[in-house]
């Protein structure tokens, strides 16, 4: 437990270089305005995943390239469905109040590129690639179950945006994400699966009357995607032992 606990005095030095930069970018955001604060704000984040992945390397001899493998295409099409369905399942019932109100919101390229590149790619280097792997050296099944959790905890709390729905959504994210990365090795995956579902929500707040009258794909979504979530961990654990 001394080693577990030291393990995660370094998460949360790796927690804190990453974010850092983004002090700076609050900074920038209030001299130029709030119109590019997506881009800004993603931008400063990357600086901070860059930061992360120096220190990986000199202080812990871990790379990134450890993790950045190719992508095996039936892997890549099932994280993807995932990605898709679970952002539905988001849609229809943290956002349901406000899928029957027309929205005229437009996103500028800028925000596009912060949402969809910078924040994933950032998140995931900062949160599964630093923080989850610097946990996940310590021994033991508990140990594993309480770091996918201590991790999605914080995740969660960084993105909070003040309603219990948003906490309990990106916490379930987080756990889906460690789960991924633990079982396929694969950094790749994780920033897919959160870019697109980034995406996705930016098109749906662009046109929140889409899904309005459809809740029945609810019922059909929840279990598509824990099949998806099962045969994607199958596929993962069977390649893992033959390779192994």
């Amino acid at each position: 437990m001394k080693n577990y606990l030291k393990q995660f005095g370094y998460t949360l030095v790796m927690l804190i270089t990453g974010l850092c930069p983004m002090g700076i970018g609050v900074v920038f955001v209030g001299i130029i305005g709030e119109k590019y604060s997506s881009f800004i704000m993603g931008l400063s984040m990357f600086v901070g995943a860059l930061l992360c992945i120096f220190v990986m390397k000199k202080q812990f001899d871990i790379s990134v390239k450890d993790v950045f493998k190719t992508p095996k295409t039936d892997e890549l099409l099932l994280v993807i469905s995932m990605s898709v369905i679970y952002t539905v399942i988001t849609a229809l019932t943290e956002y349901r109040s406000v899928l029957s109100e027309p929205s005229d919101e437009r996103y500028s390229l800028t925000d596009w590129i912060g949402s969809a590149f910078l924040a994933p790619v950032s998140e995931e280097i900062i949160f599964r690639f630093s923080m989850l792997t610097l946990l996940l050296i310590a021994d033991g099944r508990s140990k594993k179950i309480i770091s996918f959790v201590l991790v999605s905890v914080i995740w969660a709390f960084i993105h909070f945006g003040g309603t219990l729905p948003r906490f309990i959504d990106i916490f379930v994210v987080g756990i889906i994400l460690g789960i991924v990365f633990c079982k396929s090795g694969n950094i790749i995956y994780c920033m897919i699966f959160h870019s697109i579902a980034n995406i996705a929500i930016y098109i749906i707040s662009c046109n929140s009357t889409f899904l309005a009258d459809k809740i029945w794909l609810l019922y059909i979504s929840i279990p598509l995607f824990l099949a998806c979530m099962g045969v994607l961990v199958y596929i993962l654990d069977k390649r893992k032992i033959v390779k192994d």
